[in-house]
């Protein structure tokens, strides 16, 4: 890619020519002249300066041409690395991170014993902005929640997530002490949420995908529950949970931690797992590459790896959950 295009996508990203030149290592003199010579090569203006830098339709129209040739260009580096050194090269992988806690200490280092010549770089983000970054060249691949559909996106189903509510039993007795037994025998085949209107929820970010979920669910029923702390992460949810002050809904897969938690409880403190009734909704969840790149040996692999991980761990969830007498 030429130094032109390289300075074009750079002034892009940041809509703003100092910024731009300052990551070039050049003067915005010779980042603006690499811009003016792409406009007069091809009739065109590619930036509007006032009353703020932004592109052109012209200059969004030559952005994806060049994101796709950026992605090319470095399926193609990977492949040469590839053939002419043996494996070694970098992945750039997306996960939330939640999700990434439970993953990255026990796959990557399995996968680097196969392939100790590839890097990989960890994004911890939400699925909207790891698809920003995987359309942007940023991502070779991440794991996505409900991802949208996009012409640029290779995807590889992993699994569907169901949704669960998590309470502590001392909650549960709080808020239920006339009927806890009864509750206790009828939640596991689906906890009604209405029943929880005056229980103190904590639950992640608007922007995450489990949220918007949950937020649909609870408008479709009419349901309003108290929810005074948001918080990006589950690990920060579950030990609120474990308080006994909160309770949450959550994704099948970051049951994890709380199997993990109530290993080391006391019968009095151990954090309950109900399904919820009439959520039927199950959160899709996908390995997502770029369209445009090369299926490499390591990147495959970490594909298959990641894959077979989240199965092996979701069906360590499903048995806890069997054991625990939960509809899955």
């Amino acid at each position: 890619m030429t130094n032109g295009f390289k300075m074009f996508l750079l002034a892009a990203e940041e809509l703003n020519f100092s910024r731009a030149a300052e990551r070039a290592f050049v003067t915005q003199q010779c980042l603006s002249d690499h811009i003016k010579r792409l406009e007069e090569m091809y009739h065109v203006t590619l930036f509007q300066r006032k009353p703020r830098l932004q592109l052109t339709p012209e200059g969004h129209a030559m952005l994806r041409y060049l994101s796709r040739m950026q992605a090319l260009e470095d399926s193609m580096i990977n492949e040469l690395c590839d053939i002419s050194e043996g494996v070694r090269g970098t992945i750039n992988f997306g996960v939330s991170s939640t999700r990434g806690g439970i993953i990255i200490p026990k796959l990557i280092p399995q996968f680097q014993k196969d392939f100790p010549n590839v890097d990989v770089q960890v994004q911890l983000n939400d699925t909207k902005r790891l698809e920003l970054q995987l359309i942007n060249n940023k991502l070779d691949i991440f794991l996505g929640v409900d991802t949208s559909q996009h012409v640029m996106f290779n995807r590889a189903g992993v699994c569907e997530d169901s949704l669960y509510l998590v309470i502590s039993d001392t909650l549960l007795r709080t808020y239920f002490p006339d009927t806890y037994e009864i509750r206790m025998a009828e939640f596991p085949k689906g906890a009604d949420l209405s029943l929880f209107k005056e229980v103190p929820f904590v639950q992640g970010h608007n922007t995450s995908t489990t949220t918007y979920a949950i937020s649909q669910f609870l408008m479709k029923y009419d349901i309003e529950l108290k929810i005074p702390i948001s918080a990006s992460n589950f690990d920060i949810l579950i030990e609120l949970c474990q308080t006994g002050l909160y309770a949450t809904i959550t994704p099948c897969f970051h049951l994890i931690r709380l199997i993990q938690m109530n290993r080391m409880l006391p019968n009095e403190m151990k954090m309950h797992v109900f399904p919820i009734k009439n959520l039927n909704h199950k959160l899709n969840v996908e390995i997502i590459t770029h369209r445009d790149a090369q299926p490499l040996l390591h990147m495959s692999t970490f594909v298959r790896m990641l894959k077979d991980f989240l199965i092996k761990e979701n069906m360590e969830i499903e048995r806890y959950l069997i054991r625990h007498s939960v509809s899955v």
